[in-house]
Protein backbone atom coordinates (compact mmCIF):
# COMPACT_ATOMS: atom_id res chain seq x y z
CA UNK A 1 0.00 0.00 0.00
CA UNK A 2 2.69 2.36 1.22
CA UNK A 3 5.73 0.88 -1.16
CA UNK A 4 5.71 3.27 -3.90
CA UNK A 5 6.48 6.07 -1.07
CA UNK A 6 9.40 4.20 0.12
CA UNK A 7 12.55 5.73 -0.51
CA UNK A 8 14.57 2.45 -0.51
CA UNK A 9 13.65 -1.16 -0.99
CA UNK A 10 10.52 -1.86 0.97
CA UNK A 11 11.67 -5.15 3.05
CA UNK A 12 14.62 -2.80 4.03
CA UNK A 13 12.29 0.18 5.48
CA UNK A 14 9.97 -2.23 6.79
CA UNK A 15 12.67 -3.92 9.11
CA UNK A 16 14.43 -0.35 9.98
CA UNK A 17 10.95 1.04 10.92
CA UNK A 18 10.05 -2.20 12.97
CA UNK A 19 13.72 -1.52 14.97
CA UNK A 20 13.42 0.02 18.82
CA UNK A 21 13.93 3.83 19.12
CA UNK A 22 13.70 4.18 15.41
CA UNK A 23 12.30 7.86 14.18
CA UNK A 24 8.56 7.64 12.05
CA UNK A 25 8.74 9.51 9.28
CA UNK A 26 5.55 10.99 6.84
CA UNK A 27 4.78 7.40 5.80
CA UNK A 28 4.42 6.34 9.19
CA UNK A 29 2.10 9.28 10.11
CA UNK A 30 0.00 8.83 7.12
CA UNK A 31 -0.15 4.66 7.95
CA UNK A 32 -1.31 5.97 11.49
CA UNK A 33 -4.25 8.29 10.05
CA UNK A 34 -5.10 5.47 8.06
CA UNK A 35 -5.46 2.69 11.02
CA UNK A 36 -6.66 4.64 12.96
CA UNK A 37 -9.01 7.13 11.00
CA UNK A 38 -7.35 9.91 12.17
CA UNK A 39 -6.68 13.44 10.88
CA UNK A 40 -3.09 14.39 11.77
CA UNK A 41 -2.60 18.28 11.55
CA UNK A 42 1.33 19.05 12.27
CA UNK A 43 2.22 22.47 13.25
CA UNK A 44 6.24 22.73 11.82
CA UNK A 45 8.75 25.17 12.41
CA UNK A 46 8.83 25.78 8.45
CA UNK A 47 8.22 28.94 6.82
CA UNK A 48 6.73 27.80 4.04
CA UNK A 49 4.89 24.96 4.75
CA UNK A 50 3.90 25.86 8.96
CA UNK A 51 0.90 23.61 8.77
CA UNK A 52 0.33 20.03 7.30
CA UNK A 53 -2.95 17.93 7.58
CA UNK A 54 -2.77 14.10 6.73
CA UNK A 55 -5.72 12.93 6.16
CA UNK A 56 -6.79 9.04 6.02
CA UNK A 57 -7.21 8.02 2.52
CA UNK A 58 -9.97 5.33 2.62
CA UNK A 59 -12.73 6.51 5.62
CA UNK A 60 -13.61 10.12 6.89
CA UNK A 61 -11.85 11.06 10.06
CA UNK A 62 -13.37 10.14 13.54
CA UNK A 63 -10.91 12.15 15.26
CA UNK A 64 -8.00 14.52 15.09
CA UNK A 65 -4.53 14.27 16.61
CA UNK A 66 -2.34 17.42 16.46
CA UNK A 67 1.69 17.34 17.43
CA UNK A 68 4.63 19.64 16.28
CA UNK A 69 7.45 18.53 14.04
CA UNK A 70 10.78 20.41 14.68
CA UNK A 71 12.87 20.68 11.89
CA UNK A 72 13.22 17.01 10.71
CA UNK A 73 14.06 16.42 14.32
CA UNK A 74 11.32 15.73 16.41
CA UNK A 75 7.58 14.99 17.21
CA UNK A 76 5.56 16.36 19.94
CA UNK A 77 1.96 16.08 20.74
CA UNK A 78 -0.39 18.85 21.61
CA UNK A 79 -3.62 19.37 23.07
CA UNK A 80 -6.19 22.23 24.26
CA UNK A 81 -5.11 23.41 27.14
CA UNK A 82 -8.53 22.55 29.38
CA UNK A 83 -6.71 18.81 28.78
CA UNK A 84 -3.47 19.48 30.25
CA UNK A 85 -2.55 16.85 32.76
CA UNK A 86 -2.40 17.83 35.90
CA UNK A 87 0.82 17.54 37.55
CA UNK A 88 0.74 17.02 41.46
CA UNK A 89 3.37 17.85 43.26
CA UNK A 90 4.29 15.66 46.13
CA UNK A 91 3.62 16.91 49.79
CA UNK A 92 6.89 17.64 51.64
CA UNK A 93 7.28 15.57 54.52
CA UNK A 94 8.22 17.48 57.19
CA UNK A 95 10.41 15.72 60.49
CA UNK A 96 9.55 16.63 63.86
CA UNK A 97 12.59 17.24 66.33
Amino acid sequence: MYESYVPMKYKRYYKKMGKFGEWGDHITLQAAADRFAAKICLLTSFRDTCFIEIIPQYQAPKGVLWLSFWSEVHYNSLYDIQAAPVQHKPKRKHWLF
